[in-house]
């Protein structure tokens, strides 16, 4: 099984074609936002297709435990997208 660390999995998710690279961008400044295990997790899931029960293997957690922590890791992106941006917020007040 491949060794994956934080910045790995990080360099690897954000590394993607041009025409989504605002997507992108916005991904890689949220990444950080998640927990080791979170984004390895993500980074297991979605880019290398393993199964939760393969990914939970790797983290020494139970099915249930790695399910709920991607979950969870989707959540938190999932509403980092639907906020705005720092910058954007002080620009609209």
């Amino acid at each position: 099984m491949k060794r994956v660390t934080r910045a790995t999995a990080i360099s690897e998710i954000t590394a993607r074609p041009l025409e989504r690279e605002a997507e992108i961008k916005r991904l890689h400044d949220l990444l950080p936002s998640l927990g080791d295990e979170e984004i390895i997790a993500v980074y297991f899931r979605f880019w290398e297709s393993l199964l939760i029960e393969d990914i939970a293997k790797i983290l020494g957690r139970s099915w249930d435990d790695t399910d709920q922590l991607i979950e969870r890791s989707i959540r938190k992106l999932r509403r980092g997208f639907f906020e705005l941006p720092d910058a954007w917020q002080s620009i609209a007040a």
